[in-house]
């Protein structure tokens, strides 16, 4: 059983609850019925009207995370580029209002041209550099180049199938700002280029799109400049050595050189770095096959001219201007700076590097611009777009970038990782809740940061989160699948609705189980937080990754409980806020945290609706629900609860319906009270 704590039961609780009730009453509450006696496992929920300005529930905020390999996590056919089977009722059922795309990590090693157009013309669509950081970064290799079968039009097909808005991220990384516009005006661009864009490229554009079978623009409000751009393996060409600083009269303060070059670009240096070949950057990449013509690459293009050093087997070889006129038996190679392209020759005209060999290469890579040449480059081709910047919590990014220059958003990723993920299972369970409200609190305070630097309110949207992809509790491979992660996402839910976020992206809308790379493990009894800064958890084949809304293995999706609590939830959509609040009822032993969690809004036609999370895996609740206004004398109700067998339970193939919604009629007013489920997710649709 998990542990709760009772009620507090002296003058500090009696004067709570007498507060509660004044206010209640002073907004016309009729508190008609004795107060429930205060006990382990009775509440009460009091609403009333919210105090300050009306807000309304974004549907924006009812959000998922789209992976573009591997067929979008199997939600999409491989050989055809359509949605698989299901996929599309599936979503709109579950009330997915947006989309994020092409991923976190992924997108910033996604070149978007080479996603278009036929999918069997289409080339692989893998780093120049991030798989090698990745790989670096995990302490062993998982990514290989794959073929990009959920391009642009793919995904925004999706978005027009479903109702749903997008949020693309940018490739900053290992792209340019050219790419991101161009790509910006690939989705967004009218067939008739509107006058504030840059008409003709705009306008090019829209053609090619419109050719490759889609004239009307795509729904895409929202854009983010990188991923996660504060974690070091996602520097990219960042990760170099200073050069110099993009800009004019940039000063950087010491220790914010990876800051500075994000917002304003620069160059930076590499020595001795392998080369990659074409969409390939692991290991056995930068080794000569032996085969006449062969070429490299450099993993952070452009390259400044004439930096280039090239080494084969340790040896340095010689940049040419032309091939042609090399002696067979010269260490030659030519190059080509804007695609930091490197040629050997035929053995006829130039040396066939030695097969084995390991190529390296030493070069300055840039000029690159930063998030304010970004910014610049993607409001010409789309004025109306949001562009976010990445760098989440950075407060020195903000006062770099102050008031002078412009960012529509702040992107925070908000991920749950206990400390200990070998801890029984109860006390993990306990763990994870205390996420949510000091993630509000941080959420709060970025608010407050932005408005402050930047001189008006920014505002701050949630892209990812849940708990991460990462091992799991006791040892339960589909712990993140089950309705332990659906009631820390109805509780992040709770606190991004409360705190006015206007778009959220739950991670992650589809993955198969049965088509996975692998699940880590942390080594050596250490803490998954230290094993997460550091870096150095493996990577186990054979287990599962799942974090998944649908579960696409099978032949017809499966909704998971994320998926159905997310959209269980999305029926708050448009609706103005509520004051909710709980007086007595639990908390759950650790951190203090109440297992009772409401969230209200006012809908349609004088009802209310009313979310309440019991986070408790094994304790029910009676909740008696007090009403302010004309609403107290409403005494009918609809209740649906998502629920299932117990806390771990999630969905499969052959029990698509074990974790279930379940709707029933309760009736409301005084001594009423209604029990809510240990670990479930109740709507009250009350008038």
């Amino acid at each position: 059983m998990l542990p709760v704590r009772a009620p507090r039961r002296g003058l500090a609780a009696l004067l709570a609850t007498a507060a509660v009730l004044a206010t209640a009453a002073s907004a016309g509450a009729a508190p008609s019925s004795p107060w429930p006696p205060p006990d382990a496992r009775s509440a009460t929920v009091v609403v009333t009207a919210a105090s300050g300005p009306a807000r309304t529930v974004s549907p924006d905020l009812f959000g998922a995370n789209l992976l573009w390999p591997n067929g979008a996590g199997g939600a999409f056919d491989a050989a055809s580029g359509s949605a698989a089977p299901g996929i599309v009722a599936l979503v709109r059922r579950l009330g997915v209002r947006a989309i994020r795309y092409p991923g976190g990590t992924t997108a910033d090693s996604f070149h978007w041209q080479r996603a278009i157009g036929p999918i069997a013309s289409r080339r692989p669509n893998e780093p120049y550099g991030m798989q090698a950081a990745t790989a670096s970064a995990r302490g062993s290799i998982v990514d290989a180049p794959a073929p990009s079968v959920v391009g642009p039009d793919e995904f925004g097909r999706l978005l027009l199938r479903t109702g749903a808005v997008g949020d693309v991220v940018v490739n900053f990384a290992t792209g340019s700002a050219r790419e991101a516009a161009d790509l910006a005006a690939y989705l967004t661009s009218p067939a008739v280029a509107h006058p504030s864009r840059s008409p003709r490229q705009a306008s090019y554009w829209a053609a090619l799109r419109a050719a490759d079978g889609h004239p009307a623009p795509y729904p895409v409000p929202y854009f983010e400049v990188g991923n996660e751009q504060e974690v070091p393996a996602e520097y990219g060409w960042r990760s170099g050595a200073l050069v110099r600083l993009g800009g004019k009269r940039v000063s950087c303060p010491p220790g914010a050189t990876a800051t500075c070059l994000y917002a304003f670009g620069g160059v930076t240096r590499f020595s001795g770095q392998p080369v990659g070949t074409y969409a390939d950057d692991l290991p056995a990449a930068a080794r000569s096959t032996g085969r006449p013509d062969q070429r490299f690459f450099s993993y952070y293009p452009p390259v400044v001219p004439r930096s280039e050093h090239v080494e084969v087997g340790g040896k340095s070889w010689r940049a040419v201007a032309t091939l042609a006129s090399a002696a067979p038996g010269a260490h030659v190679f030519a190059f080509r700076p804007a695609a930091g392209e490197i040629v050997f020759g035929d053995g006829a005209h130039g040396a066939i590097p030695p097969a084995g060999a390991l190529v390296t290469t030493s070069y300055e890579s840039g000029p690159h611009a930063g998030f304010v040449g970004f910014y610049a480059a993607m409001k010409r081709m789309d004025p109306a777009a949001r562009i976010c910047e990445s760098e989440g919590q950075d407060l020195q990014l903000l006062q770099l970038l102050g008031r002078a220059h412009p960012y529509d958003c702040v992107v925070l990723h908000a991920y749950a990782v206990p400390t200990d993920v070998r801890a029984p299972l109860p006390t993990y369970e306990q763990a994870l809740m205390t996420f949510p409200p000091s993630e509000g609190a941080a959420l709060a305070a970025l608010q407050r940061a932005t408005a402050r630097f930047a001189g008006h309110r920014v505002p701050v949207v949630v892209t990812e989160y849940g708990q991460p992809v990462l091992p799991m509790p006791a040892g339960d491979p589909g712990f993140d699948l089950s309705l332990d992660e659906a009631l820390l996402t109805a509780a992040q839910l709770r606190e991004w609705i409360d705190h006015g976020v206007a778009l959220a992206d739950k991670y992650l809308l589809a993955s198969s189980p049965l088509a996975v790379l692998g699940a880590p493990h942390a080594p050596g009894g250490e803490t998954l937080a230290r094993a997460v800064a550091q870096r150095t958890f493996q990577w186990v084949p054979g287990l599962r990754i799942d974090s998944a809304m649908i579960a696409t293995a099978g032949s017809q999706p499966v909704a998971e409980p994320t998926g159905l609590v997310l959209g269980l939830l999305a029926r708050l959509a448009g609706g103005r806020l509520l004051s909710s609040r709980v007086v007595g009822g639990p908390d759950l032993a650790v951190g203090h945290t109440p297992a009772l969690l409401p969230v209200a809004v006012s809908a349609g036609g004088g009802s209310v609706e009313l979310a309440v999370v019991n986070t408790s895996p094994t304790e029910s609740l009676r909740v008696h629900v007090l009403l302010a206004g004309d609403l107290a004398k409403v005494t009918t109700a609809t209740d649906t609860v998502l629920d299932g067998p117990s806390a771990t339970a999630y969905n499969t193939a052959a029990q698509p319906g074990l974790v279930h919604l379940t709707t029933r009629p309760v009736t409301l007013g005084p001594g009423q009270t209604i029990e809510v489920p240990a670990h479930s997710v109740s709507l009250l649709r009350i008038g």
